[in-house]
């Protein structure tokens, strides 16, 4: 997904403050922004464009950061402000994550340009219908992520009033304080709803209808929304586009995009390795790095000598060390058939409903990794607690285990976190300090060395 930077004129869109973007010269092969936004191939060109920044900030800065908030990684020593995210200081200004923040507005506001021009511009329907399913999946995606790491989560208060982040519907750069959860969710949900009736069932490597499906699988998952959570999976599983794997390695490997995987961010090589934030954090390929495996994570791998999964830790200089993302360079499976089948079988055990079902799915990811599989007589509270163990096992690494603690953390079960609580006031992301200057913008709760 190599894509020349569309017009440097488009991050006005964003930041009113951002001067210098008007001293730029335009190359002479770029689409200027008037006519960009009057032609079909213009409005393609800043689809691409919302993709390429979409694809830089998914390829590490993200899964970083949840990861460095939950309890599967490790830093220490001089390691800037990440040390803080660890320790869960939001008593500050971050650069870390402040450059995280901004970017995947800078995406949503490409996708709201687009959706804004799409009705000036002659094209065919399933054209339109097409790019419009891209523009509002991405812009939802963008809100999800935003929220889960800037907020407390669905459920931490009963009408979820909670402040959330800022939903941006519209490209004008008005400053405006944050929404509530609630409405965010709201928005999140229309948005993917909108884009599984619009997406076509195959668009190459960009995004489809089951990538929209599979994402609203996720968001209703974190909302407790057990039984609509299960419905989208399903959708998913039972489409036949997507193909289990037996290589414990599938999610993540250059040169071909995973069977698994349901949406991916591609990688062309070295210089357009879109894991590069993944690889220069976690590798452990030529040196100790940044982000090392929490002890407690290696200590769960390494219980049973069977798992295969074993081989995704190393120790070096008495530390722990992940490998999966030992690569020059690699395609970044963002959602996968493997999270459908955990989502299914965590939720049926939760309904206790199709119980077996849960079991075969726990058993596939069981097998794969070389150890025994469960009875498929399990009653729902051993499906509940295996497809939880398997998805973090599974996971480790990928920014996705924090947020399943804290969702259950505000299902009302007695949740701890590296020795904090799931809704301590640091579990949530500090506001970059620009936003103070925003009338009735609330920053969170400060909180920190936990």
């Amino acid at each position: 997904m190599k894509i020349k930077n569309y017009i440097p004129l488009l991050f006005l869109l964003l930041f009113t403050s951002c001067e210098s973007f008007l001293e730029n010269e335009l190359p002479s092969n770029e689409i200027r922004f008037e006519e960009g936004l009057n032609s079909e191939t213009g409005l393609q060109e800043l689809l691409n464009s919302t993709y390429d920044v979409f694809a830089n900030f998914s390829g590490g800065d993200r899964q970083k950061l949840a990861e460095l908030l939950g309890e599967d990684a490790l830093i220490e020593g001089n390691a800037g402000f990440l040390v803080q995210v660890y320790n869960r200081a939001t008593d500050f200004f971050n650069s870390d994550v402040g450059g995280f923040y901004n970017n995947p507005y800078f995406a949503i506001t490409r996708a709201n340009t687009l959706l804004e021009s799409l009705p000036n511009v002659e094209m065919s329907e399933s054209t339109r219908a097409r790019m419009e399913g891209e523009a509002k999946t991405i812009r939802a995606i963008c809100h999800f992520q935003l929220a889960q790491l800037f907020s407390q989560p669905y459920g931490f208060t009963a009408d979820n009033s909670h402040l959330g982040i800022v939903l941006r519907t519209q490209s004008a750069p008005q400053p405006q304080p944050r929404n509530t959860v609630k409405e965010v969710y709201d928005q999140i949900i229309a948005d993917l709803k909108d884009a599984e009736n619009l997406l076509p069932e195959s668009n190459g490597i960009y995004l489809n209808r089951y990538a929209a499906k599979a994402y609203l699988s996720k968001v209703y998952l974190n909302q407790g929304d057990y039984n609509n959570a299960v419905s989208y999976a399903e959708e998913v599983i039972n489409s036949g586009k997507f193909q289990f794997s037996n290589d414990l390695n599938n999610r993540y490997q250059a040169d071909a995009v995973s069977t698994e995987a349901i949406f991916t961010t591609i990688s062309t090589g070295q210089e357009d390795n879109r894991g590069k934030s993944l690889r220069d954090l976690f590798s452990s390929a030529t040196q100790i790095p940044t982000i090392k495996a929490s002890f407690e994570y290696a200590d769960l791998l390494a219980s049973n000598p069977d798992d295969q999964r074993n081989q995704w830790i190393a120790e070096a200089n008495g530390v722990k060390v992940f490998t999966k993302y030992n690569l020059p360079y690699f395609n970044v499976s963002q959602i996968t058939l493997s999270e459908m089948y955990l989502i299914v079988a965590e939720c049926n055990g939760l309904l206790s409903r199709d119980l077996k079902k849960a079991v075969g799915y726990i058993n596939a990811i069981k097998t794969r990794a070389g150890v025994q599989e469960m009875s498929e007589d399990a009653n729902a509270v051993t499906v509940v607690t295996e497809a939880r163990l398997e998805k973090r096992k599974e996971f480790g690494g990928e920014g996705i285990s924090l947020f399943d603690l804290k969702r259950r953390g505000a299902r009302g079960e007695n949740v701890t976190i590296r020795d904090a609580a799931w809704n301590y006031p640091g579990m949530a992301l500090q506001f970059p300090a620009a936003e103070i200057a925003i009338k009735g913008f609330e920053l969170n709760e400060e909180g920190g060395c936990q």
